[in-house]
């Protein structure tokens, strides 16, 4: 009995402190807070000086090229970055993503950084 107690205080204790972690990292991917940021945003990529269609960028990263981010914009920078860094390694392909979080002013996140 003791043991089950136990191991449910851990899993509990386990879930708090992914939250708690969670609020204090851009990503939030185990955050349990609603989502309070929306984010329209637009990916754009150049590779060797060819700007790329919006079906060829949801066939390299699965995402849409255009569209609406209901969680933090960092998950499609963080999509962006990983593809980059591993399958499109040697594109050399230069990424912009135009975006504006909850109708604030729009800011441009470059990939690689310069």
């Amino acid at each position: 009995m003791k043991f089950k107690y136990a191991l449910g205080m851990l899993f509990l204790l386990l879930q708090v402190g992914s939250i708690v972690y969670a609020r204090f990292v851009p990503e939030r991917y185990f955050c349990w807070a609603p989502y309070d940021e929306h984010t329209n945003y637009a990916i754009s990529i150049k590779i060797n000086g060819e700007l790329l269609s919006k079906q060829d960028i949801k066939n390299r990263y699965h995402y849409q090229a255009v569209g609406w981010e209901p969680r933090a914009i960092d998950n499609v920078f963080d999509l962006i970055r990983q593809y980059e860094t591993t399958n499109g390694i040697d594109d050399n392909a230069q990424v912009q993503v135009h975006y504006s979080t909850n109708g604030h002013e729009e800011k441009v996140w470059r990939f690689p950084k310069k």
